[in-house]
């Protein structure tokens, strides 16, 4: 992650670079704010081109880099451990420290704002996989971040902006997020339809352990033993209970996190978590192809596996089969 340190504050504060990092004294307009009269409104940019870092000049003043004085409007590339000068060649000055590629992150705020900034990757158990609070999460078909309290039953998802904050830990941090590119946007997959998806469950006789395949009409994924395998098998069974009662398929699986965490032993994050941990493998997994809530929903209060072909073994024995005409799925076991 880029940043550069401030050499002429006492407290050598660090800033980090959004891929588009404005200097200025005007503080509804830029990243770092200068106060101070000589620095235009807007006085400089440093901005990432996919391959490197460059700034900008845009001031009445001038911007100096290692007492260069820069052409105003034409870009200039930027090294670690330039030094940065706006308003003359001395003063209000930064070093640069890091020139790595712009990256979503969470930054302290108050008391700890010198701890180490989060960076996040597309799915997040904050502060840590061991004891989360909050999922931080990306949707890339919808371009947007969310984010879920753990301790929440109805396991609601509230979007989330840049330069939001976020409360974990006993701590604030304050999210900096960097858009996709347009090619990263050209890259993602067309989207599949939950019919197109089609699941095996391989069970343990025992039940502790569950493995899942999932075939699409171009692609098979065989994924290894996770606890949240067995969350998810659990409301494929309730959803097969449903299908043999005749319930129509929109009402089919529908449960409260309270009645499944009781079954299933869980407390209500724990629950959540494994929740949260299956719906982003499905979005890493299928790549952005189809959104991990379309494939295990919510509504209200209730949850549900939304799969509409999927079989369930047991050792070699199948146990649930929705879907046996229109799914080719050999026997893995035996």
């Amino acid at each position: 992650m880029a940043a550069i340190l401030d050499i002429t504050n006492e407290n050598k504060a660090l800033h980090y670079l959004n891929a588009c990092h404005c200097f200025g004294r005007s503080p509804t307009n830029v990243d770092t704010v200068i106060n101070a009269q000589e620095v235009s409104r807007i006085h400089a940019v440093i901005e990432w081109t996919n391959t490197k870092w460059l700034i900008r000049d845009l001031s009445n003043n001038g911007t100096w880099v290692n007492n260069q004085k820069l052409v105003k409007d034409s870009s200039h590339p930027l090294e670690v451990g330039d030094k940065i000068f706006f308003a003359s060649g001395e003063s209000h000055g930064f070093l640069v420290k890091d020139l790595a590629p712009p990256q979503n992150m969470l930054l302290p705020v108050g008391d700890q704002a010198d701890k180490s900034p989060i960076i996040l990757a597309d799915g997040n158990l904050l502060p840590s996989e061991e004891n989360p609070e909050i999922a931080l999460f990306y949707v890339p078909s919808k371009d947007q971040w969310y984010k879920e309290f753990l301790v929440d039953a109805d396991g609601s998802a509230y979007p989330v902006m840049n330069a939001d904050l976020l409360f974990f830990a006993q701590q604030n941090w304050q999210v900096r997020l960097n858009p996709l590119s347009e090619n990263t946007v050209l890259m993602a997959k067309a989207k599949l339809t939950v019919e197109q998806i089609k699941y095996r469950f391989n069970l343990s006789l025992d039940e502790e352990s569950t493995e899942l395949t999932i075939n699409t009409d171009d692609e098979k994924f065989s994924l290894a033993s996770k606890a949240h395998h067995y969350l998810t098998l659990s409301l494929a069974r309730h959803r097969d209970e449903d299908a043999k009662k005749g319930l129509d398929a929109d009402s089919q699986g529908w449960r409260l996190p309270e009645t499944l965490t009781k079954e299933l032993g869980y407390d209500i994050t724990l629950f959540n978590t494994h929740v949260c941990r299956a719906k982003q493998q499905f979005r890493d997994m299928l790549d952005g192809a189809c959104d991990g809530d379309e494939l295990i929903e919510r509504k209200g209060k209730k949850i549900r596996f939304a799969g509409v072909f999927y079989r369930i073994y047991k050792g070699n024995e199948l146990i649930v089969n929705r879907g046996q005409d229109k799914v080719s799925l050999t026997v893995l076991h035996g």
